[in-house]
C-alpha cells in the first residue's frame, strides 16, 4: 500500500498547497479520495497515471474537496485513456455527476468524435451511508460518519494480502468514534485545520496575503472552524487513543506554525508525527 497526498490545504488558496485530495495504491488498484482544487496538476506532479484511476471516494461535498472533479473526469478520459469510473460518496454525489453531463453536454459530444466514449458516458455513482463497507479486489473499505458541517465520512482502507491499513478522517471535530474506527491503523491522515499563525510565514510581497488568515485570533473569528475541525492536539489524542503508528496532520490553513502543530501533536501522541505537504508519499 502507498498513499500519496495530492492536496493538503484548505479552501483558502495558497501556492504551495492544493485542496484536499489523496491517492491510495492498494492491491492492484489506484483510488482517488476527494478531488479538491489543483488536483489534476498535483496528480501530474506526482506522476500518477490518471488513466488507472477508476474509483473515486468523496468524504463530503465542500468546494475544497470536489472542485476539480470535472477537470479530472475529462483529463483522465481524454488524455489518460481511462475507460470506466465509479464515484462513491454521500448525498450529492449523483448530482455532481449529473451536473457534469448537464453543463458539459456539448463538450462531451464534441470530444466523443475524437475519443472512445466508454470513459465518460457510463460514470456510475454509489451512495455512501452509515455502515457502508465494500470488499474490493484484494482490499476492503469501510466508512464512518464524522462530525462536520455537512454529511461527511472518514474512510478506512485495508489490504488483504499485507494486512496494512490506512484511515483518512475527512473533515471533523474530535469524536471518540473516529479513534475507535482508526484502531491499530498503520497510518492516520487527520484533519488538523485550526492552528496558530506563524508571522514569519506571511508573505509581504504579494497582494494575495489573505490578511484575515494572517492575523490570528485578531483577524478571524474561528468559532465555525473549531466547531467543525480538529487542531493538532485533537489529532494527537485521536491517534493515541486509536493506537496508530503514524499520524499525518493535513487540511492546513495558510501561514500556520507547522512546528508548533507538530509539537502539540507529539505532546499527546507516542507515535510518529508528520506535517503534510503536497506530493508526500507514505508507506506503512
Amino acid at each position: 500500500m502507498e498513499i500519496t497526498l495530492i492536496g493538503t490545504g484548505s479552501p483558502i488558496p495558497i501556492p504551495e498547497r492544493g485542496g484536499t485530495s489523496l491517492v491510495v495504491d492498494i492491491a492492484d488498484d489506484t483510488v482517488l479520495v476527494d478531488c479538491g482544487p489543483r488536483a489534476v496538476y498535483g496528480l501530474m506532479d506526482s506522476e500518477i497515471d490518471m488513466g488507472e484511476i477508476e474509483t473515486v471516494f468523496f468524504t463530503h461535498h465542500h468546494m475544497d474537496h470536489n472542485a476539480s472533479f470535472f477537470h479530472f473526469a475529462f483529463t483522465s478520459w481524454t488524455e489518460a485513456g481511462r475507460e470506466s469510473l465509479t464515484v462513491y460518496g454521500p448525498d450529492g454525489t449523483d448530482r455532481l455527476v449529473e451536473a457534469l453531463y448537464d453543463i458539459y453536454a456539448e463538450d462531451i459530444e464534441y470530444r466523443k468524435d475524437v475519443y472512445p466514449t466508454d470513459g465518460i458516458s457510463g460514470i456510475e455513482t454509489k451512495r455512501v451511508t452509515d455502515g457502508f463497507s465494500r470488499q474490493m479486489d484484494g482490499w476492503e473499505i469501510t466508512a464512518l460518519p464524522v462530525d462536520h458541517s455537512i454529511e461527511t465520512y472518514a474512510y478506512r482502507f485495508e489490504e488483504d494480502e499485507t494486512g496494512e491499513s490506512f484511515v483518512f478522517s475527512g473533515d471533523t471535530q474530535k469524536i471518540q468514534s473516529l479513534a475507535d474506527f482508526a484502531a491499530d491503523a498503520d497510518i492516520l491522515v487527520q484533519d488538523s485545520n485550526t492552528a496558530p499563525v506563524d508571522e514569519d510565514q506571511v508573505p509581504s510581497d504579494t497582494q494575495f496575503v489573505w490578511p484575515q488568515y494572517a492575523a490570528g485570533d485578531e483577524g478571524l473569528d474561528e468559532s465555525t472552524l473549531t466547531a467543525n475541525h480538529c487542531d493538532a492536539t485533537d489529532a494527537g489524542e485521536i491517534a493515541q487513543d486509536a493506537g496508530v503508528q503514524t499520524l499525518v496532520l493535513t487540511h492546513l490553513m495558510p501561514y500556520r506554525d507547522l512546528d508548533a502543530m507538530q509539537r502539540d501533536a507529539e505532546s499527546v501522541f507516542d507515535g510518529d508525527v508528520i506535517v503534510a505537504e503536497d506530493g508526500l508519499r507514505l508507506t506503512p
